[in-house]
């Protein structure tokens, strides 16, 4: 601030063009309360979005994405020089990174030799992924304790600030370092799905599931909730379940009951909230303790239904949703519950606008751009 030219070097999670194909071009994402003059994405594909594509992500700051190509894990240091060279010329204030995995070691690596400051965010909780890989994929079980091992670990060290975006990862970075981590959640819009019209296209009641088309996702048991249940029900998402969503859909006979729309710009989506009556997501609550979904769900009234969080890692939202088991039984149960109460249902809005503004935009921005304000000021490169 106070004049002082600023830049940002981002390894992303995803390519930037997954962001355009899903829709999510969000405002500042990359770039809270415009602190940035200008940033750089580090992309590990051959060809990426276009930077006007992206402009949004990054606010007013002068965007340049520069890709590296495909860089398989066991020939990361083949390309380290390279990384290191490219960063150098960059010369930036910070480097960001958005997982412990590839992107993040090529982060941590340019950060500890270039002695720049270090900011890891994590969105996702990496051992309960490991203990599920373990039963369902050997071989990629191996392949993720080899990267926590050499990798994860080596990242999250050399991190000078991590964040997490719901609690339940917290015991993940304990133990894998000395740091605490800084519980910064995921940011939504509230103005944005306060303003949403509703769409005439759709039945009513309606039901609205929001999610990558994943198995974790389980958009199976929304699905099956939906049998002997007097609604209508539209699930967003894309995804490699994809085809065995809509065979379950066929064989149950839930075609004119259930609609699955694969991608809805970031800019219409709260008219899809607005129209719906409900939202129920039943993703794995050990994974993930609040998808953004719920928070723009919650941010545009609906009554929520969602399964029961581990225990002690509800993110406070004991009195905003409705928890329930992770079965069509009870999904069907509590989602007909709220249907035929119209005093729940208006309390239940209440109440989620209540807890919304917990991740308001400017609110979470402000901590963000914070964070990266005292890393500025506190620099470990000389």
């Amino acid at each position: 601030m106070d004049g002082e030219f600023m830049k940002l070097c981002i390894f992303p999670n995803d390519p930037l063009i997954a962001y355009v194909e899903k829709g999510e071009i969000k405002d500042r994402y990359f770039n809270p309360e415009n602190i940035f003059d200008e940033i750089h994405v580090i992309s590990f594909i051959e060809q990426d979005a276009n930077e006007d594509q992206i402009q949004k992500m990054v606010g007013l700051a002068k965007i340049k994405i520069h890709c590296v190509g495909k860089i398989k894990i066991q020939d990361r240091k083949k390309h380290q020089k390279r990384i290191l060279e490219l960063i150098k010329e960059i010369n930036p204030d910070i480097i960001r990174a958005f997982n412990v995995r590839l992107e993040g070691w090529f982060a941590a690596v340019c950060a500890k030799n270039l002695r720049i400051p270090l900011f890891v965010s994590l969105h996702t909780q990496y051992d309960y992924n490991r203990r599920l890989l373990k039963k369902s994929n050997f071989r990629r079980f191996l392949i993720s304790k080899f990267m926590e091992k050499t990798i994860e670990s080596f990242v999250l060290e050399n991190a000078d600030k991590i964040t997490i975006v719901f609690q339940i990862i917290e015991p993940y970075v304990r133990s894998h370092c000395d740091k605490k981590p800084v519980l910064l959640y995921n940011k939504v819009n509230i103005e944005q799905f306060n303003d949403g019209k509703i769409l005439k296209e759709f039945s009513k009641p309606l039901i609205l599931s929001v999610g990558n088309l994943i198995k974790i996702k389980n958009h199976e048991c929304i699905i099956r909730a939906m049998k002997n249940l007097d609604a209508y029900c539209l699930i967003i998402g894309k995804g490699e379940d994809q085809d065995r969503l809509e065979k379950i859909i066929k064989d149950e006979k839930l075609e004119k009951k259930i609609q699955i729309i694969n991608t809805v710009p970031h800019e219409i989506i709260q008219d899809y909230y607005k129209t719906a009556d409900i939202f129920a997501l039943a993703y794995d609550s050990e994974l993930e303790g609040l998808p953004i979904p719920i928070i723009e769900a919650l941010a545009a009234g609906l009554p929520v239904v969602i399964p029961h969080p581990k225990k002690g890692y509800s993110d406070g939202l004991e009195d905003s949703v409705i928890f329930c088991q992770q079965n069509p039984q009870s999904f069907h149960d509590n989602m007909k519950k709220i249907l035929d109460d119209e005093i729940l249902r208006s309390e239940l809005s209440r109440k989620a606008k209540l807890k919304s503004k917990d991740f308001a935009q400017e609110k979470i921005e402000k901590r963000e751009a914070k964070i990266y304000l005292e890393l500025n000021k506190n620099p470990t490169k000389d």
